[in-house]
C-alpha cells in the first residue's frame, strides 16, 4: 500500500516542470547502470560491490563498497576502460571511490572519538612517573609530570 502511494507521489513529481531534470538524470543513470551490468565490462562477482558515480570531463567515477572492491577494481581499470568504450561510453579515465555506508562519515567517527574517555595509565606507570618525578630538580619536566599524575588520580 505504501509503495503504491510512493508511486502515485513520484509520477505527480515527474510531471512537475521543476523536477524534470532530476528525473531525467535518474533515468539516464538508471540505464547507465543497466548498461554496465550487461556489457561484464566489471565481472559479475563484483558488480552487486560497485555503483556508477558521477560522470563528468569524461571521466567516471564507480563507487567500491569496501577497500578489498576498490583494489580489484583498480586493477581492472584499463580493461574496464577499453570495454566500456567499445560500446560507446563517452569516457576517457576512471576513478574508484569507496562509498561509505550511510550514517557512516568520518566526523562522525571522529567525533565519537573526541567524546570517548582519556586513556589511564597503568598503576605500574603511575608508580614510575611518581618515583621519576622525586628523583628531578624543581623544573617544567617535575611541574608536568605532577600535574598529568593529578589528572589521573
Amino acid at each position: 500500500m505504501a509503495s503504491k502511494k510512493l508511486n502515485i507521489y513520484l509520477h505527480a513529481l515527474r510531471d512537475n516542470p521543476e523536477y524534470t531534470v532530476l528525473f531525467s538524470h535518474a533515468h539516464q543513470l538508471n540505464k547507465m547502470e543497466h548498461m554496465l551490468s550487461a556489457s561484464a565490462a566489471i565481472p559479475t562477482h563484483l558488480i552487486e560491490y560497485c555503483k556508477l558515480g558521477p560522470i563528468s570531463h569524461n571521466q567516471l567515477i564507480l563507487l567500491a563498497a569496501n577497500a578489498s572492491v576498490a583494489a580489484r577494481l583498480k586493477h581492472m581499470t584499463p580493461s574496464i576502460l577499453q570495454k566500456l568504450q567499445k560500446i560507446g561510453w563517452q569516457i576517457s579515465s576512471i576513478k574508484i571511490r569507496i562509498q561509505q555506508p550511510a550514517g557512516d562519515s568520518h566526523a562522525t567517527s571522529f567525533s565519537k572519538r573526541q567524546r570517548d574517555p582519556k586513556p589511564r595509565i597503568s598503576s605500574a606507570g603511575i608508580e614510575s612517573l611518581n618515583r621519576l618525578a622525586n628523583t628531578l630538580a624543581d623544573s617544567e619536566l617535575k611541574n608536568s609530570i605532577q600535574q598529568l599524575l593529578k589528572k589521573q588520580s
